[in-house]
């Protein structure tokens, strides 16, 4: 019987994926949907963590399940750890799948505006009379830059997101062996799908599907779509 471990992304949680993982079930695939810490049901860490600190915490789960070695699907940030996974520990994947995964990173005119303004406004909004007013302030920076996952973290969380971009993870991309399938919405409102053909140039033994219509979330949007490219690629010999 086939198995797959299920990696979600950055806000989001297990549940998202029950549709999918129903579907998978049905073709006789265990799967195993983890809530990440500070995720769904499972509590924050109590400091902020690293991808390999994450990388640990999956690895521990999956042995509970007694899986030496298993199909691995990221989405997202959920994407990015699962590169990680396989080319740290190449030998307990299979196959893997990356479904918009977080890996490409551009410093874009946005990113250099949102870093100002934020340092900008933790100066403004410390002088005394203004301090009220800085959780508004910060709502508004973060939502004109997009980072509305950033604003809604907890304290730790934020601090995790720090330490996770930080890290450069396009440079694993060409060291993966592992045969890999990479998914993307066409219509994708998060990550471009420009990103799919670069990474898809970058891993030589992968595969790319482009789910039309699809935006940002085809687990959600699509998701007897998804489950089926899935079942395909999982079934191919």
């Amino acid at each position: 019987m086939s198995n797959i471990v299920i990696l979600h992304g950055w806000g989001s949680n297990s549940l998202r994926w029950q549709r999918v993982k129903e579907l998978l079930e049905g073709k006789g695939i265990e799967v195993l949907i983890l809530d990440l810490p500070g995720f769904g049901i499972t509590p924050s860490p109590n400091r902020p963590w690293s991808r390999d600190d994450y990388i640990g915490w999956v690895f521990q789960k999956v042995k509970e399940k007694n899986w030496h070695k298993f199909n691995l699907l990221g989405h997202s940030f959920g994407g990015g750890l699962s590169l990680k996974i396989t080319t740290n520990f190449p030998e307990k994947i299979e196959r893997l799948i990356l479904c918009a995964p977080a890996i490409i990173r551009r410093k874009s005119l946005k990113t250099y505006l949102f870093y100002w303004l934020a340092y900008l406004g933790r100066k403004i909004f410390s002088l005394p009379g203004l301090k009220s007013l800085r959780p508004y302030a910060q709502k508004l920076i973060y939502k004109l830059a997009g980072s509305r996952d950033y604003y809604v973290a907890d304290g730790i969380m934020k601090e995790t997101m720090k330490k996770l971009y930080e890290e450069r993870l396009e440079d694993l991309l060409e060291k993966l062996k592992t045969p890999t399938l990479i998914i993307w919405g066409e219509k994708d409102d998060v990550l471009p799908v420009s990103d799919a053909y670069e990474i898809k140039e970058k891993i030589k033994n992968s595969e790319l599907k482009i789910i039309p219509q699809a935006k940002h979330s085809p687990h959600r949007e699509v998701p007897d779509e998804l489950a089926e490219i899935v079942i395909n690629f999982l079934q191919w010999k």
